[in-house]
């Protein structure tokens, strides 16, 4: 009886070390492949747009989304069709500003050079403006037709990784 309290904290004081350990043992033997674009469950990213264009009830239609990932740096990209006062109120509440779309932002900010899928395609919404803007930390480039109701969405988040640190 003398030796259960010891032995009790031992194995709880070595569980709290391995749980704490985990993660970096589990990114050192199995790291995260980076660059590698992940499609998103499209009812999730009408939920996650509703959320954020802070419209419950608007009807987000045709929603396609793709996520890349790296240990700096993360790039999402939706496509969408919804009405005009949804994306109103969207780039009022994120006070975007409206900027000229020339080629080269279609090229870098956009990702119409090397296009993450098949059905990203912001040229086909033929606009000459887009709006952008931060919110929370993440850039946000938004192109979007009132005509035809259809939008694209680029939001990266860039983390800064601490000096110190190296890398592998």
């Amino acid at each position: 009886m003398k030796y259960i309290l010891p032995i009790v904290m031992a194995i709880t004081i070595l569980a709290g070390f391995s749980l704490a350990l985990t993660p970096w043992v589990l990114d050192y033997f199995f790291p995260i492949k980076e660059n590698i674009i992940r499609d998103a469950d499209s009812e999730d990213a009408e939920d996650a747009l509703r959320r954020w264009f802070l419209s419950p009830n608007a009807n987000f239609m045709g929603v396609e989304a793709a996520r890349q990932q790296s240990k700096t740096r993360a790039t999402s990209w939706f496509i969408f069709k919804v009405k005009r006062a949804a994306v109103e109120r969207f780039i009022r509440s994120k006070k975007l500003k409206q900027l000229d779309l020339t080629e080269k932002i279609l090229n870098t900010t956009f990702y119409t050079n090397a296009p993450p899928r098949d059905w990203w395609q912001p040229k086909t919404l033929t606009r000459t403006s887009y709006f952008k803007g931060i919110d929370q930390g993440r850039e946000l480039a938004l192109i979007y037709n009132a005509k035809t109701q259809q939008g694209a969405l680029v939001t990266t988040i860039t983390t800064v990784q601490p000096q110190g640190l190296s890398k592998r």
